[in-house]
């Protein structure tokens, strides 16, 4: 007797949602699992890039689609050695060349999965690519790059600026808003780091006191 396996599109849509939900856990456990400092990135991402989007005037399935893409925009770094993802100082250039296919990886882990993941995938290979056709891996610029992923380059940048290094100390909030506005119209979308500058004045200073996700309240 032949053995048939249901594949995505033959599901019911009821599946389908289970399915995705299922998966969109797996995943992230997997990628706290992997690297506990990952995963909370990705979820200050995932409202950074969320109130970004809003504030850009999005509809409300794509806030969800960039949300998600944000949770999971660095999970092909399951696939870099731990040695190179964790290395306590600068990377050399063979190294960056490593690092730099976290973006590919991630897409195929993305793109098999179907459904969503098949959208989340042409967000998350193209996080790292540059307003000015610069970045990796394929050279897209300006409106090649999707929309969710140009929102990424800037809130990861954001974060990643404003997080302390075992090479280097955080940016303050001032030196990381003036390096994003230096930067916009060649590494970044001018659009989208204006719209995230806005979140940044709108919401400032409310982080300590009452806790990042009462911060971004407003985008439930």
């Amino acid at each position: 007797m032949a053995i048939i396996i249901p594949t995505f599109s033959s599901l019911s849509i009821q599946q389908q949602s289970l399915f995705e939900e299922c998966m969109l856990a797996a995943l992230l456990a997997v990628q706290r699992f992997h690297d506990q400092d990952t995963a909370e990135h990705g979820e200050r991402l995932a409202l950074y890039a969320q109130a970004t989007a809003r504030i850009l005037g999005r509809p409300k399935e794509e806030l969800r689609l960039i949300r998600l893409a944000a949770l999971l925009h660095d999970i092909g770094k399951i696939g870099i050695p731990g040695s190179i993802l964790h290395k306590p100082g600068p990377l050399t250039e063979e190294e960056w060349v490593i690092m730099r296919r976290h973006p590919e990886i991630g897409r195929q882990i993305l793109a098999q999965l179907g459904g969503i993941f098949q959208l989340l995938s042409r967000i998350v290979v193209a996080h790292h690519e540059r307003w000015d056709g610069q970045g990796y891996p394929s050279g897209l610029a300006k409106e090649e790059i999707p929309l969710g992923a140009r929102i990424l380059a800037v809130v990861d940048s954001y974060d990643a600026m404003t997080s302390d290094r075992l090479y280097r100390a955080a940016f303050s909030v001032t030196k990381a808003r003036a390096e994003l506005r230096r930067c916009a119209g060649r590494q970044y979308d001018p659009q989208v780091v204006e719209a995230f500058l806005r979140v940044l004045t709108l919401y400032e200073g409310n982080v300590g006191s009452a806790g990042m996700g009462n911060h971004f309240a407003w985008l439930w």
